[in-house]
């Protein structure tokens, strides 16, 4: 499955990307720090799963899968939370949600939820394929498959043994978020004009490239036309935009020849960090590309940490500037480069984290580092390093982001130590605050008190243990923090209605 993450709390959503990555075979296409940014991103990916918080800054979860729903798009969505809310829960149902889990996650959630969701699409899949779903087995499956999908590509489209074909490759990552969709239904436009061609087309997510196939028996005039139609739509109408996808071509004659033109195209996109390509990006002009030997500019890494370290933001842009001409005009290997930005990228972060925790807090949460090392064209990696810039020169914290900032400090140390006997006292220390400050900040930002959310947190895990495990009730008491298993039976029949153990009978 294809996923994205929606999380504003950066621990918890690079949690749960690396357990996905690392544990399972799903791809995690993005994550996004908020519902609206989210929206924008799922619109972009089209992906088969959003796993989504639902509190979150300028658009929550609710509100996200509301607008996904409204889209009619085909994709699955699971909303997480820090404690039952059930009003909540029913409105998620209402549209669409597939799950609705209660933080902490362990592991078996994460796991059994992604069993439950992808036999859900295996179910409402069509069984037969298409011969776009060949195609794009042949190309990107086994070495060793090579000869089988081949074989079923030429019995199911008849691919003829010399003909004209012509493979078109085109990423767009790098395009405005509309393009997909323009580009989608140019191709079903195109399939019309050119009826006495085959035209197959698929695209892989996690790549953000479309791959657009064309073929006719001698047909070279018709294919000629196809590859002038396919530019005048996909790459001249756009020519004059920052946002641009970029595109490959190759004709050939025989389908044995398809996997390396493949191989071929999908190499040469290397060089759209270096080059500007107004056209086709092409072998030529990669052939003619001479990189120079890469010197690391001391003086602007020196001038970009003083920045940091002195609290000049304007010196810090400035910095930042000069790092870009520097790495634009130097002309060097695209390898080179992609390293040297994330070098930048661990400078300014290993600076803030050294004399401002709330700004690195605030940089890493942006998840700029994966933007960079995921970068394709150069516009892509200089927006990437300039939001970087601006993270940390940003804007220093606004007052009244102080409150919040303080509030997930005091949530993220509950998580990792619900199971001791904390207090507000104790939680005040640490963030070096008044209990009664952090009392206030409590009731204002989540709109319950200190201990109602702690009580809260620890009954909402003591029944993920009640049903999912075979923990005496005694045992369960003290995992999730209190030392008298009698005082936890009582609240838990308060909060709950129930004592823990009919609770665990309850179906």
């Amino acid at each position: 499955m294809r996923i994205v993450v929606v999380e504003d709390e950066v621990k918890i959503r690079e949690g749960i990307a690396r357990l996905i990555e690392s544990q399972t075979g799903h791809v995690v296409l993005g994550e996004a720090v908020d519902g609206r940014e989210g929206l924008e991103m799922i619109l972009r990916f089209k992906p088969d799963l959003v796993i989504t918080d639902i509190r979150m800054p300028n658009m929550d979860g609710l509100e996200m899968a509301k607008r996904l729903y409204e889209q009619k798009l085909p994709l699955h969505v699971v909303i997480l939370s820090g404690y039952s809310e059930f009003e909540y829960a029913q409105k998620a149902i209402r549209y669409g949600v597939d799950e609705y889990l209660l933080k902490p996650l362990d592991i078996d959630d994460i796991k059994n939820m992604l069993d439950k969701v992808e036999k859900k699409i295996q179910t409402e899949q069509m069984t037969n394929g298409t011969p776009g779903l060949h195609l794009k087995n042949l190309l990107t499956g086994e070495e060793k498959e090579t000869d089988k999908n081949l074989r079923i590509l030429k019995d199911i489209c008849g691919f003829p043994d010399e003909g004209e074909y012509e493979l078109f490759v085109g990423y767009i990552g790098s395009a405005e978020p509309s393009y997909r969709d323009e580009m989608e239904h140019c191709i079903e436009e195109l399939r019309k004009k050119f009826y006495e061609l085959k035209i197959y087309y698929f695209y892989i997510e996690n790549q953000q490239k479309g791959y657009l196939l064309g073929y006719g028996e001698k047909d070279t005039k018709r294919i000629a036309d196809l590859e002038k139609s396919v530019y005048n739509r996909f790459i001249l109408q756009y020519r004059n935009r920052k946002e641009k996808a970029i595109w490959m071509k190759k004709q050939f004659k025989n389908p044995e020849q398809i996997r390396n033109v493949y191989r071929e195209l999908n190499s040469l996109l290397a060089y759209a960090l270096v080059l500007e390509p107004e056209g086709w990006l092409d072998a030529g002009q990669a052939g003619t590309y001479c990189p120079q030997p890469y010197t690391a500019p001391s003086h602007i890494y020196n001038q970009i940490r003083g920045a940091v370290c002195q609290d000049d933001s304007e010196k810090l842009k400035r910095g930042g500037e000069d790092f870009l001409t520097y790495m634009k005009k130097g002309h060097f290997e695209s390898g080179e480069i992609r390293k040297a930005f994330i070098k930048n990228y661990y400078l300014i972060g290993d600076t803030l984290q050294e004399i401002d925790s709330s700004r690195y807090q605030h940089l890493r949460s942006k998840n700029l580092l994966r933007n960079i090392e995921n970068a394709v064209t150069w516009h892509e990696l200089a927006c990437a390093y300039q939001d970087v810039i601006q993270a940390a020169a940003g804007v220093h914290t606004k007052r009244e982001d102080i409150s919040n900032y303080v509030i997930k400090r005091a949530i993220n140390y509950i998580r990792e130590h619900y199971q001791e006997g904390l207090t507000q006292e104790e939680v005040a220390s640490v963030l070096d605050i008044t209990p009664e400050y952090l009392s206030t900040l409590f009731n204002r930002e989540m709109g319950i008190n200190f201990s109602v959310f702690l009580k809260q947190f620890r009954i909402s895990h003591a029944k993920r243990l009640l049903k999912g495990t075979d923990m005496k009730v005694y045992e369960i008491a003290g995992a999730v923090g209190y030392s008298d298993p009698k005082y936890f039976q009582r609240v838990f029949k308060e909060e709950i209605g129930v004592s823990p153990g009919e609770y665990r009978q309850m179906k």
